[in-house]
């Protein structure tokens, strides 16, 4: 009977422990999960192995002044709601373009940055496209699975004709428009600005704002953890005053956030 309790105490110690943490993995060292694939300027490891990043330094600065302690999780983008969940992270911080479809499935925290989709080609091809309907005359297009773009390319009437594929990551995607195998490929503004043109790897790629509608980036929590949600959004918000976010955004981007 005695061990009997000590069990059911431990139970109820854990149930505690879960919900005084705003829904951490339960009985966990209370060490947030945050859940990123890697995409530069996003979070990303620079020439010296150092992880670094927008929101690499943003997601730090934010549980460092709540007071967590943190760590990074690699995961499968197009499964992000599934590993959130299912509790193997906390939060998603990795550039996440806010839609309806993520707000129904979960809570997601005030907006933090602007971003666009934008086309990659290498430069002789650049002149081919200058809206979103020459996008038609494409002989094929890639982008990241499970990303915005995806529903970018959809509002285009007739796009289901040219030959599209989908890339594992917003990197693999213009990877393949370097090696020829894709002719466009359509990625993050935040992406694109810092990956391709001079003084990149990708010196003979270029982007284009071909007219896709303006997004926005958010952080992502579960259903239920709005305590948990507020204390994100209060803190960004407090960063966002003291110029925090602009100052984040020059060094990534080199420009004012929106």
């Amino acid at each position: 009977m005695k061990k009997a309790f000590s069990v059911f105490l431990g139970i109820v110690l854990c149930m505690t422990v879960v919900f005084s943490t705003v829904g951490l993995t339960a009985c966990d060292d209370g060490i947030i999960q945050i859940g990123f694939t890697y995409y530069a300027p996003i979070n990303y490891k620079d020439e010296e192995g150092n992880f670094v990043g927008h929101d690499t330094e943003l997601a730090k600065r934010v549980f460092e002044e709540l007071g967590y302690e943190y760590e990074f999780v690699e995961i499968d983008w197009d499964a992000k709601i599934i590993e959130l969940n299912s509790r193997r992270i906390d939060v998603i911080w990795n550039g996440m373009t806010i839609t309806d479809e993520l707000k129904a499935a979960i809570n997601i925290s005030d907006p933090y940055m602007v971003n666009q989709q934008v086309i990659v080609v290498k430069s002789e091809n650049a002149n081919k496209y200058n809206t979103a309907a020459d996008l038609l005359n494409a002989s094929s297009i890639v982008y990241e699975s499970g990303s915005a773009a995806k529903s970018a390319l959809e509002g285009i009437a007739g796009i289901d004709k040219v030959k599209t594929a989908e890339a594992e990551s917003q990197a693999k995607a213009l990877m393949e428009v370097a090696a020829g195998t894709s002719e466009v490929g359509v990625i993050d503004i935040t992406m694109a600005m810092s990956m391709t043109g001079a003084g990149t790897d990708y010196e003979d790629i270029v982007y284009k704002n071909v007219g896709f509608e303006e997004e926005q980036y958010g952080v992502g929590v579960r259903k239920g953890e709005d305590d948990f949600l507020k204390e994100i959004n209060d803190k960004l918000a407090e960063l966002k005053e003291e110029g925090y976010l602009d100052e984040l955004y020059d060094k990534y981007m080199g420009g004012a956030a929106e």
